[in-house]
């Protein structure tokens, strides 16, 4: 029998998990992370964000994990951990297709949409290769000497009179038990804890309703030699558009295409299933070459592409969302990815899991075992439920508008009024005293501004009036709209959708 005391018992060993262990012991605290599975090891979710950056950047730096900071910038992890695989991402690039054509590209940018995020390589966001990220923090949690139970299976979690978890299972044939004072939930789909304790979905109150097909490939050929064959002038674009959260925009689907730096690229689907539901009678395979077929384009782009060794097939979903309505306890958390998903459209995750960790780990060092634990714990639990909220008004509206992809560009501003605005407060408040929901979720201004957006974008499906003039009158009233949260230009027409400079910039530290 082996047995363990802590204070903190994690569940998870992916990146989150990993830096949920560390901080609590850098706080102090006896912690053990635990892990069904053993890295390196497959795993979606790679897109980094300037939020992602600024925040993770803060988290390292407050806890003086200064061997990570170098991750938070393309410049300084290609410089420190070349052997860690990344890409590059200066931004977000959009291309809208047609069914059966070819792209064409227009002179005024109307079937694309650009925007930049950062200012330069160097500073540049980055595409995690999420088998070498994550293996990466867990050998940091190794080199701590937290103890790590890895290929471990807890069958049984049960608490005491007190409060005190006693986690069951088994290591390697051989039984374990777990006592610890908090458990710490970072497993993601599988939702350890929302399985074990049977807690509650909040599936009913989302709107966004769509499913993903993807995997990894090698030999994707980039895009832009494809936008310059079809008529595109790159020299226009203000970044290279394969540096990029690239999207290319169907009617009824959108799909991701994320270049790392060994060759290997990540690629999807995400498809609203409204309009297209699974049909099991195709094979996932079958269905990837059936998009592929209906866009020409996106398909030569694919023609010498082959599956990747990791993961070697094509994964298919049901219904990507989830949330559970409890995400916290007196005595246990979820962190963001465990207590719900909405989509990959926006690359929310991995800068709204940070948020998270960075919420959560504070209350623990400020509040643990104090009157205000269980307060704090519940206003955390609000607060995430909160932000998961809010990135399904944004996307649920973006699906809406696939199809129209001139007012897919317009709406998609209300996310990055949000994004722009969250930087620009972080970096204008002391990293210590900075307490704001992700994307502005807690400011009820910037929540009515989503609300009333929303509402105008269902009044103008109804519009009867010719488009051209009913989208003129959405774009004034979206900028409108906006203008409180809009210091960087957004909905300029000026731009012709491309953005050239949204980011807010970063911290100077000495030792970034």
């Amino acid at each position: 029998m082996i047995e363990v005391d802590a204070d903190v018992a994690v569940l998870g060993s992916g990146f989150s998990g990993s830096l949920a262990t560390l901080i609590a012991n850098r706080i102090g605290l006896r912690t053990v992370l635990i892990d069904i599975s053993h890295h390196p090891r497959f795993a979606i979710g790679e897109s980094s964000t300037p939020i992602a950056n600024l925040v993770l950047d803060d988290i390292l730096n407050h806890y003086g994990l200064d061997r990570l900071v170098p991750l938070t910038a393309y410049g300084t992890w290609k410089a420190n951990y070349p052997k860690i695989s990344c890409g590059l991402k200066r931004g977000f690039s959009f291309f809208k297709h047609d069914v059966n054509r070819p792209y064409t590209a227009r002179i005024d940018h109307a079937n694309e949409l650009l925007v930049t995020a950062n200012s330069s390589d160097e500073y540049g966001d980055t595409q995690w290769l999420r088998s070498d990220v994550d293996s990466l923090f867990l050998k940091e949690v190794k080199h701590a000497g937290i103890d790590v139970f890895e290929d471990t299976t807890i069958s049984r979690v049960v608490c005491s009179d007190d409060e005190v978890w006693t986690l069951h299972g088994e290591k390697d044939f051989e039984a374990l038990s777990i006592r610890a004072d908090f458990i710490i939930d970072a497993t993601g789909q599988a939702g350890f804890l929302r399985r074990s304790f049977g807690l509650e979905d909040n599936l009913s109150s989302l709107h966004t309703s769509s499913r993903a097909l993807y995997t990894h490939f090698t030999g994707v050929q980039p895009w832009y030699e494809h936008f310059q064959e079809r008529g595109g002038c790159v020299s226009e674009h203000p970044f290279p558009c394969d540096a990029a959260a690239l999207h290319h925009v169907f009617d009824g689907a959108w799909m991701w295409v994320l270049r790392f730096d060994n060759g290997v690229t990540s690629a999807g689907l995400s498809i609203d299933m409204n309009a297209n539901p699974v049909d099991v009678s195709v094979s996932p395979e079958d269905e990837w070459r059936s998009w592929l077929k209906q866009y020409p384009s996106v398909e030569a782009q694919f023609v010498n592409a082959t599956l990747a060794q990791s993961p070697g097939k094509f994964i298919r979903t049901g219904r990507l969302q989830r949330s559970t309505k409890r995400v916290s306890g007196s005595n246990w958390a979820l962190l963001p990815h465990t207590a719900g998903f909405i989509d990959p459209l926006l690359s929310t995750g991995i800068s709204h899991t940070l948020c998270g960790i960075e919420r959560l780990m504070k209350i623990i060092e400020q509040f643990w075992k104090t009157d205000r634990f269980a307060l704090e714990l519940r206003h955390y639990e609000e607060t995430i439920s909160s932000e998961l909220g809010l990135v399904d008004e944004l996307v649920s509206g973006c699906y809406e508008t696939l199809g129209r992809f001139n007012v897919f560009s317009l709406f998609s501003m209300l996310y990055f009024a949000a994004a722009t605005t969250y930087e620009q407060r972080r970096l204008s408040s002391p990293s210590e005293e900075f307490d704001q929901a992700f994307l502005c979720a807690d400011d009820p201004d910037f929540r009515q501004v989503v609300k009333k957006g929303h509402s105008l974008l269902k009044r103008l499906f109804q519009e009867r009036q010719r488009e051209s003039q009913a989208v003129a009158e959405f774009e004034r009233k979206i900028s409108h709209l906006i203008a409180p949260f809009n210091s960087v230009g957004l909905c300029d027409s000026r731009a012709s959708n491309m953005y050239r400079y949204t980011g807010a910039g970063r911290r100077r530290r000495s030792n970034n």
